[in-house]
């Protein structure tokens, strides 16, 4: 009898948009499977977190100014530097952004600023894989205080509690980009498993 391995890897591509519609990519590479999959998974598996499976989904991201390209792993649990709401993400954002207190290194951290993935941005892309389209349109994070250069994907609510506390599942720090309103970031966030 084979056991069979649950091996989850991903990949992150960085587009700039343009208004005119042209692409330019600026980052492609594999990401980080942090150590919150594993946790949120086995509450899953476990029967001992939440008991609705919507709160095991991946529901939330966020950018940031503090990513390190030389020190980061799986047991990151936390974006160094996330976007704060109006003054990171700016007042005139798409986004639909909650304050949350996400679960870090075990316990709930401060309320942190969360943006929401549409459900028309995730996407089946083969039998085990799953795209995430994260999008920074036009008016937003043109204001943040310095260049982008980290992003993470969370499990939306894997203890179960009223208010959600998401945890972050991949993470992955890039080369920064002063982002300005004549282009929109896309994130392609392919996570295969």
């Amino acid at each position: 009898m084979s056991k069979s391995k649950f091996n989850p890897v991903g990949n992150l591509e960085i587009w700039k948009v343009y208004k005119d519609g042209t692409r330019e990519i600026h980052w492609d590479d594999h990401n980080v499977i942090t150590s919150g999959m594993g946790v949120g998974l086995s509450y899953l598996f476990s029967l001992s977190g939440s008991n609705t499976i919507s709160d095991f989904q991946i529901a939330y991201f966020q950018a940031g100014t503090g990513g390190d390209v030389n020190d980061y792993g799986a047991s990151t649990y936390a974006l160094n530097t996330p976007l704060i709401s109006v003054s990171g993400y700016g007042p005139y954002s798409e986004l639909v952004l909650e304050e949350l207190g996400p679960l870090e290194n075990g316990v709930v951290a401060s309320d942190k600023t969360f943006a929401q993935i549409r459900f028309s941005n995730i996407h089946k892309v083969s039998k085990n894989s799953v795209r995430y389209t994260l999008v920074l349109d036009n008016d937003t994070a043109n204001n943040a205080p310095d260049e982008i250069d980290e992003v993470g994907l969370f499990m939306r609510n894997p203890l179960g509690t009223a208010t959600s506390n998401p945890i972050l599942v991949a993470y992955r720090p890039f080369t920064s980009i002063k982002k300005t309103d004549a282009f929109s970031l896309v994130f392609l966030w392919t996570l295969q498993f």
